[in-house]
């Protein structure tokens, strides 16, 4: 009887033992696999969520400009169903001082891109940038930081060229181009000695939408000449007059009925006026003053082109109040020419000297870049409108 009892209470105490211990394999529920947790990690971070891969500025790089456009990839999620976040980013100086926080940006498809503000950061100066997935009060962990460097200011910047890029500051004494009767003052810019002046800029490939801007100086509505240009780009070599993707930008001179008129041709694709492409602008006379800086700016693509003026800070590159725009379609055709010239003026071509640049202005600051490319930051606030490439005609 002795041993049955025993037996018994045996029983009953691994019975006990059983429900209470549980199976050591039974799953955690599944409402633990959600990317908002309470509980922080050693980070910090409440999101469960990756840290997102910086992109661009790239580490150790230097900006094109002081307003540049923070790129990450986007976070992972690390359970499902993901939670897309929100993203912040933030820039510190060496200091680690913060002098940019973007505060929550939407989150894009796979890439999240935002750009620093005007009159944040300075010019030639070390950064830090990262930035972190959020989602209401969750926080993501931060990526580490990427540095980067602002760069130099206008007249300091080198001039560089690249297959969709063209930067010539123009005052450092040369022309990364190719000059013929130019006079170069050093921190001042080249000046155009007379009609036969130019500078050429032999395009390392096609640039079929884009822009063409510079800094100008004493633009002088009766300057010598008679349909001299300011600036010009063609197909090759060949005669600028006759030329099968002529793209000229005229200031009529002193030898012209209405001096100070400015005119756009358009050649897009033959120069044959029967086939109908051809095209000019409307006269514009506008307010040109001799002592004056402008920024001039053109912008073609999607069978359109934009020229406009600004007055402008010939010290600072600040621009002031817009002077003059043209706005001009140029039918249903694709401006390519093969080779792809850009001048500063225009070579002499059938018309003569008197057709070619126009006379003694000083030039700056000169950026030739395809569409989706950024122009060296200026020194000064810029409020340039965005020219839309593919948008519809005028």
């Amino acid at each position: 009887m002795r041993n049955k009892w025993f037996l018994y209470v045996l029983a009953a105490v691994m019975a006990v033992a059983v429900a209470c211990g549980g199976d050591p394999k039974t799953p955690v529920s599944p409402s633990a696999t959600t990317d908002l947790g309470a509980d922080a990690a050693a980070d910090g971070s409440t999101l469960k969520i990756s840290a997102p891969t910086l992109s661009a500025p790239a580490n150790g790089s230097t900006a094109d400009n002081t307003t540049p456009n923070l790129v990450l990839q986007n976070a992972t999620s690390k359970f499902v169903p993901q939670t897309i976040p929100s993203y912040r980013f933030v820039v510190v100086d060496s200091a680690n001082a913060t002098v940019y926080d973007s505060g929550v940006v939407a989150a894009g498809a796979s890439l999240t891109a935002h750009q620093v503000p005007a009159d944040k950061l300075k010019q030639e100066t070390a950064y830090k940038w990262r930035a972190r997935g959020e989602n209401g009060s969750a926080v993501g962990p931060w990526a580490n930081y990427f540095t980067f460097t602002t760069p130099k200011s206008l007249s300091g910047s080198p001039g560089f060229q690249t297959a969709t890029t063209l930067w010539d500051p123009l005052t450092d004494g040369k022309s990364i181009g190719t000059a013929t009767g130019m006079e170069f003052t050093k921190d001042v810019g080249a000046r155009t000695i007379g009609n036969e002046s130019t500078i050429r800029y032999d395009l390392l490939q096609t640039i079929s939408a884009g822009e063409y801007s510079f800094y100008v100086y004493n633009l002088n509505p009766l300057s010598a000449g008679d349909k001299t240009k300011l600036m010009s780009m063609s197909e090759g070599l060949g005669d600028i007059t006759t030329n099968d993707y002529r793209f000229t930008v005229e200031k009529r001179g002193v030898a012209y009925t209405v001096p100070g008129q400015v005119r756009i041709r358009v050649i897009a694709g033959d120069s044959d006026e029967a086939l109908g492409r051809i095209f000019d602008s409307a006269p514009i006379v506008p307010p040109l003053v001799k002592g004056v800086w402008y920024f001039v700016r053109l912008t073609w693509g999607a069978s359109r082109v934009q020229w406009l003026v600004y007055n402008a800070d010939g010290t600072t590159g600040a621009i002031g109040s817009k002077v003059a725009e043209v706005n001009m379609g140029y039918g249903t055709y694709t401006y390519k020419p093969v080779p792809h010239t850009a001048w500063v003026g225009a070579p002499v071509g059938r018309g003569g000297s008197q057709d070619a640049s126009v006379a003694n202005m000083t030039v700056k600051w000169l950026w030739i870049g395809a569409a989706g490319t950024t122009r060296p930051g200026f020194a000064g606030a810029s409020t340039l409108p965005v020219f839309d490439f593919e948008g519809p005609g005028f």
